[in-house]
């Protein structure tokens, strides 16, 4: 795997480096939306920047940290995955003129990459906030600020394809059945699909030291009002829509760890990145130094390699009535 993963690698290096380029290209020369940006939109604790808008239960970072983190993120699934997406739609894609929504954005890796493959295709990218380039885009995508809760800015019966990825920590549990899933299927076409992508939110093969990193998030997630057992009832939360067919799941192990190869030291990466940003509160929790919780993750190295740990990621996909 490692040397498959190293030739994966080099292949994307240069649109990686691009796309983490554009990303943190906002236009900052425009006075209003700098004060709206950074006077409502965000807030900092701890060194980090995060979401300060109401009705926001998502509470991981969106700053240039975090950002990085998702778009190496993205190339990690994708290979893991040896695809963008599961829907079957890769034929419609390639003839064209098929409107395509991200929900959640973010940075826009995955939109970016796809607007790339499917040039005849228009993309469309959603999030609260715009942590996506603003300036330096395909002309086949188009960025809008909103709020999947409040109800997504576009007409009924949209697009073609409503995609949405990682974002279980983003709403609590009953709002995927009485707003999240309704809205998504709300703007996609009859006959067009929507496809939900999530994590386990545990790590399987867990050592000591994982179990206590883990249990403290699934606390933390849980204290943010959010399930974090989502992946456990997206079939049925897409069945009892009463507005789907040919719903299908599909799953995929992979490691976590220097076990794994490349592929896996990212995982290892994209882990540790998420426990450290939780430092401040666990450091605590856990009656530890800022110092001493750092040196946690010198045996968390070396317990996932030991215990040969993996993560599982979950596809979902469905057709609209």
């Amino acid at each position: 795997m490692g040397t498959t993963f190293s030739k994966f690698q080099a292949s994307t290096k240069s649109q990686y480096l691009k796309l983490k380029r554009s990303a943190s290209s906002i236009n900052l020369n425009n006075s209003s939306l700098t004060t709206k940006i950074f006077r409502d939109d965000f807030k900092f604790l701890n060194g980090r920047r995060y979401h300060n808008i109401e009705n926001i239960h998502y509470f991981f970072p969106n700053d240039d940290q975090e950002i990085d983190r998702l778009q190496l993120q993205h190339y990690m699934m994708r290979f893991i995955w040896r695809s963008n997406f599961s829907s079957p739609l890769r034929d419609l894609l390639e003839e064209g003129y098929v409107r395509v929504l991200d929900v959640g954005c973010g940075p826009a890796t995955w939109l970016l990459e796809m607007a790339s493959d499917f040039p005849k295709c228009e993309f469309t990218g959603v999030d609260i906030v715009p942590v996506m380039p603003l300036t330096i885009k395909p002309q086949n995508v188009t960025f809008v600020e909103g709020n999947l809760l409040n109800g997504l800015p576009f007409p009924n019966n949209h697009f073609d394809f409503t995609y949405i990825r990682f974002l279980n920590c983003a709403f609590p549990s009953n709002l995927w059945t009485t707003h999240a899933i309704p809205e998504l299927i709300r703007v996609t076409k009859p006959g067009g699909y929507v496809e939900i992508m999530e994590w386990e939110t545990k790590i399987h093969n867990q050592g000591p030291i994982t179990e206590r990193l883990m249990d403290a998030l699934i606390r933390d997630i849980r204290s943010h009002e959010v399930d974090d057992r989502i992946p456990e009832k997206m079939t049925t939360y897409l069945k009892d829509s009463g507005k789907l067919k040919n719903i299908n799941h599909d799953y995929r192990d992979s490691p976590i760890g220097k076990h794994g190869g490349r592929v896996g030291k990212l995982a290892l990466d994209n882990s540790i990145a998420a426990f450290k940003f939780c430092e401040a509160k666990f450091s605590v929790e856990f009656g530890m130094t800022s110092e001493e919780y750092d040196a946690h993750f010198e045996h968390y190295v070396n317990e996932v390699d030991e215990y040969k740990s993996q993560i599982r990621t979950h596809r979902f996909w469905a057709e609209k009535i």
